[in-house]
């Protein structure tokens, strides 16, 4: 079996669009199927893109802002500015939802453990 290369580049990756968002382009850094455990994605946010409420069953999901600014919200706190630097921490069947202000914002996004390929999104 080959291996996968240890090097790449987010160029080079495939997109795609998760269920639920709108505006917003991934890319997966490190996939389920490589076996570390874990998923790590690069997420492009349009401005004004969202990521609507929603929770993951099993998966916790961590989320560093790298560029601009995303608006985080959850059910009965208020909307949290994150700008770069900022780690957003969401346990598992935690509703929330998010989306980028003043502009397009750019996030690496960590799923642990990594999101099943059916069921592991949930729009609330």
């Amino acid at each position: 079996m080959e291996q996968p290369p240890r090097i790449v580049h987010p160029d080079t990756l495939p997109s795609y669009s998760p269920p639920g968002h709108g505006g917003t382009v991934n890319r997966r850094l490190v996939e389920a199927s490589l076996g570390a455990g874990l998923e790590m994605v690069l997420g492009e946010v349009a401005a004004g893109g969202a990521a609507h409420p929603h929770s993951h069953d099993t998966a916790w999901q961590i989320v560093m802002v790298i560029e601009g600014f995303l608006e985080h919200s959850e059910p009965g706190l208020p909307p949290q500015r994150c700008g770069p630097g900022s780690v957003i921490r969401i346990p598992p069947k935690c509703v929330h939802g998010a989306r980028a202000v003043d502009g397009p914002a750019k996030v690496v996004v960590i799923y642990s453990p990594p999101l099943p390929a059916e069921g592991g999104f949930r729009p609330a």
